[in-house]
């Protein structure tokens, strides 16, 4: 999935979860975007300057190692209450990134110190590449786009943000109602 469809999923969930179960009325949506696209935040600058060899796109950010310590972190420091949509938006992205397909990467080190072997990520223009590709030769991935872009359609129309005022009080608050967070 791509980043943007990461952030749309993530909001049209929450606003879901807050209308009708009246779940994490508290949440930032820009952290919950920050947190949504987080994996990739760490993993695409790692193969792409540091790992350039690696032929991984996917590395230690798409880990159950990195999500079940930041996930034992939160419970053990006693935020877990209050990290806990953020720790689904972080999570959910291996379930949208459909990890499971990806064990090598997804249970490392448990299956070998290697990640999944793609093809060479190693340079700005290979990541594009790579993504024009995958845009090129999944159509499950263009139609979640195409959902992820009717989701956040359905999130403007539902919380009126194509009025300015309500856009940019979502802008400088994170939230729709204009009340602080937390």
């Amino acid at each position: 999935m791509l980043p943007t469809a990461h952030v749309e999923f993530t909001w049209a969930t929450l606003n879901l979860l807050q209308r009708r179960l009246g779940w994490f009325p508290d949440a930032d949506y820009r952290w919950m975007a920050a947190c949504a696209v987080l994996p990739d935040a760490i993993d695409k600058p790692l193969a792409t300057f540091v790992f350039t060899d690696s032929n991984a796109a996917l590395l230690f950010g798409h880990t159950a190692l990195l999500h079940g310590s930041v996930w034992a972190a939160a419970w053990a420091g006693g935020h877990l209450p209050r990290a806990l949509p953020y720790l689904l938006a972080f999570s959910g992205h291996l379930v949208a990134d459909r990890m499971w397909g990806f064990a090598q990467t997804l249970l490392w080190p448990l299956r070998g110190w290697r990640f999944h072997q793609w093809k060479h990520v190693g340079s700005p223009e290979a990541i594009v590449q790579a993504y024009l590709k995958i845009v090129r030769e999944e159509p499950k991935l263009v139609a979640f786009e195409v959902i992820g872009a009717g989701l956040l359609a359905w999130f403007v129309v539902d919380r009126q943000l194509w009025r300015p005022e309500r856009l940019w009080t979502l802008l400088r608050t994170g939230r729709v109602d204009g009340r602080p967070c937390g």
